[in-house]
């Protein structure tokens, strides 16, 4: 979800090998994952659960430059952003704030129920997550490239 988020593109089609979908190992420990999205970019993701020292970065390369978030993609929202292009250079770095994370979280279910802010992730955003998983397990469990099926609204 964090790709299309990112990209704002939702993917399209999906091409995933696994060490798992199998009779004997039905839940993967690893995964590589090809991605189109819908206006034709395409990107790629490799996760695993085993893997030693974890950086849990993403990197958007782009026709102007590149954005590399490091030690970023987890609960805590630490590690570093770094914004490169022919004119640009940042580099902003984030501490241990997880703390803060789950008060602002709270605070922000708080005003949501209470009828201020909506919630950030609606309720389509989950769907459109469970859409891309399932032709993922889908393409691991058959071998193949499969296209996002979309449920009608």
């Amino acid at each position: 979800d964090i790709l299309q988020w990112m990209t704002g593109q939702d993917i399209a089609e999906v091409a995933a090998l696994t060490d798992g979908q199998t009779e004997e190992r039905p839940l993967e420990q690893a995964a590589s994952i090809a991605i189109r999205f819908e206006d034709g970019t395409m990107g790629s993701v490799t996760v695993g659960r085993r893997v030693p020292e974890s950086e849990n970065d993403a990197m958007i390369y782009g026709s102007q430059g590149r954005i590399a978030l490091r030690g970023t993609l987890w609960e805590a929202c630490t590690g570093s952003l770094e914004v490169e292009t022919e004119t640009v250079h940042i580099s902003e770095s984030y501490d241990d704030g997880l703390q803060e994370l789950y008060k602002l979280q709270i605070e922000a279910f708080n005003r949501a129920v209470q009828g201020g802010d909506g919630f950030r992730a609606s309720g389509l955003d989950g769907l459109r997550v469970v859409e891309v998983t399932s032709a993922i397990i889908e393409s691991a469990a058959t071998r193949r490239a499969v296209r996002v099926e979309r449920a009608a609204l």
